[in-house]
């Protein structure tokens, strides 16, 4: 997979401009806040719909516009498609190949991104939430019956917090829920630690090559049932009669998949107490990278890697191991606000891109 061109209209700082990319790397080098995070922002929502850096969709207009538009030209393959995104204040616009499309979940996946960015180190200590989010995402990408779990599941969630909220609750239809979100949750929950237990088998490999020593990296999924009983919907049954009268008083599901939480360990402890900055630097690393070996085995070929300012934090032997472990079949894109010599590239197909207040330029193509 691989972009071919894009076209942003009046995303954030780009008023309107097309840019072709090439083969292998693309290096988008400017100083800062120029638009470089931007471009790469662009590309990432489209893979998920939603952008890494602001829940609102209305602050990536560019200011005093109404709306924006991203054109993009896809090469899956041997097919070619064309996608477009139209994002107003009311709502979301997409189109394959100029046909509409309704459903948001049918257009997730289109594009397949994964993104590292600086920010990202804040997985490891924000809120549970910001965890299963980050699982939720990377799963949508390799399952479509995934994210229609999810919402359907979120559905009956609000539907059941919505009937505890008053004052005379309906004991059956809250049982009927009870039930049908139980048969979603044991979907989620398996996905979820499949997931996670083929993450870190690649991960290992990954983190092995950076660190250079034998330390053993690992989870620990905290969910409603132990892990090795995830097929047992009558025990999650149990356990919402136990909350039942809990809930009834706090008026929301206490319990539940909405609740769940992964713990990342590096040598069987808890990652936040026992590791350095770099640890988990190279860790967060070592899983984006997982994530795109974990997405050509199941479909078939290589996402898009975004990297955003990833050299940064990187010395030149760092730099050089990232390199090297880079498939060449993959296209990615790397944002940089220093120059990279080209030499740290091991020859391999490079286009350097140079972003000013919102325009790119070519620079060298080798």
């Amino acid at each position: 997979m691989k972009i071919g061109q894009l076209r942003l209209v009046h995303f954030r700082n780009y008023t309107d401009v097309t840019v072709v990319f090439g083969d292998g790397i693309q290096l988008i080098s400017g100083k800062n806040a120029q638009g470089k995070t931007n471009l790469l922002e662009a590309i990432y929502y489209c893979s998920t719909m939603r952008s890494h850096r602001t829940l609102t969709d209305q602050n990536l207009i560019q200011k005093e516009e109404a709306s924006f538009l991203i054109d993009l030209s896809l090469q899956r393959g041997r097919q070619k498609e064309q996608l477009r995104v139209c994002v107003n204040e009311k709502g979301k616009n997409l189109f394959i190949h100029r046909n509409p499309i309704l459903k948001v979940s049918d257009f997730i996946g289109e594009v397949n991104a994964v993104l590292f960015c600086p920010d990202d180190m804040h997985l490891f200590t924000s809120s549970p939430k910001v965890r299963r989010r980050f699982i939720d995402i990377e799963i949508s990408k390799l399952s479509k019956r995934y994210t229609q779990t999810l919402t359907t599941f979120q559905r009956l969630l609000k539907e059941r917090n919505a009937l505890l909220k008053q004052k005379k609750v309906d004991s059956i239809y809250l049982q009927v829920l009870t039930e049908k979100m139980c048969g979603y949750e044991m979907i989620i929950m398996q996905q979820r630690f499949a997931f996670l237990n083929e993450l870190f088998t690649y991960c290992q490999t990954f983190y092995s090559h950076f660190a250079n020593d034998d330390t053993r990296i690992g989870f620990e999924y905290e969910c409603p049932l132990d892990v090795d009983h995830l097929d047992d919907q009558s025990y999650l049954l149990q356990k919402y009669e136990k909350s039942m009268e809990r809930d009834r008083i706090s008026g929301q599901t206490t319990i539940g998949i909405h609740k769940d939480d992964v713990i990342f360990t590096i040598d069987g402890k808890n990652i936040n107490s026992f590791a350095s900055q770099g640890q988990k630097r190279t860790l967060l690393l070592s899983m984006k990278i997982a994530i795109t070996a974990m997405i050509k085995e199941k479909i078939g070929e290589y996402p898009i890697l975004l990297l955003d300012d990833v050299f940064s934090e990187l010395d030149e032997f760092r730099r050089r191991q990232l390199i090297e472990i880079l498939p060449k079949e993959m296209q990615i894109f790397i944002s940089s606000a220093e120059k990279i010599p080209s030499n740290q590239f091991q020859r391999r197909d490079i286009t350097i891109f140079e972003v000013e207040n919102g325009t790119l330029q070519r620079r060298v193509s080798q």
